[in-house]
């Protein structure tokens, strides 16, 4: 028995993989580890609103000899954030970032619908 199996066309890396499941959305949280300096708090701040980037959540910790800060985006696509983790190694005092790519579960628009009457 054959089969044919229709090929789909390959994702560039530039490509938001949002639409491959829906209900999902791809957001991408950057991990950055940095001395204790506040000083680049703002300045990945800084370069964070210069390029656009949409913050959803910020949060940052000191821990030991150690700052850590973890920046959630939404709406960008995966070589947009690749490109903001190579800008945010480039900051003086930073030691390394980690980016991570997730698939998140869209909120549903649930009191847009229990209000309406048939």
């Amino acid at each position: 028995m054959d089969q044919e199996f229709a090929s789909s066309p390959a994702l560039k890396p530039e490509d938001n993989w949002s639409h491959c499941l829906p209900g999902f959305r791809l957001t991408h949280t950057l991990h950055l580890v940095s001395d204790v300096n506040l000083d680049v708090v703002s300045r990945a701040a800084a370069h964070l609103k210069e390029q656009h980037a949409p913050v959803h959540h910020w949060a940052v910790v000191k821990r030991g000899t150690v700052l850590e800060q973890r920046i959630d985006l939404d709406d960008i696509s995966e070589q947009q954030a690749r490109v903001l983790r190579e800008h945010l190694l480039t900051l003086k005092d930073v030691l390394r970032v980690r980016l991570e790519h997730r698939f998140v579960r869209r909120e549903t628009d649930a009191a847009g619908t229990a209000g309406t009457a048939s």
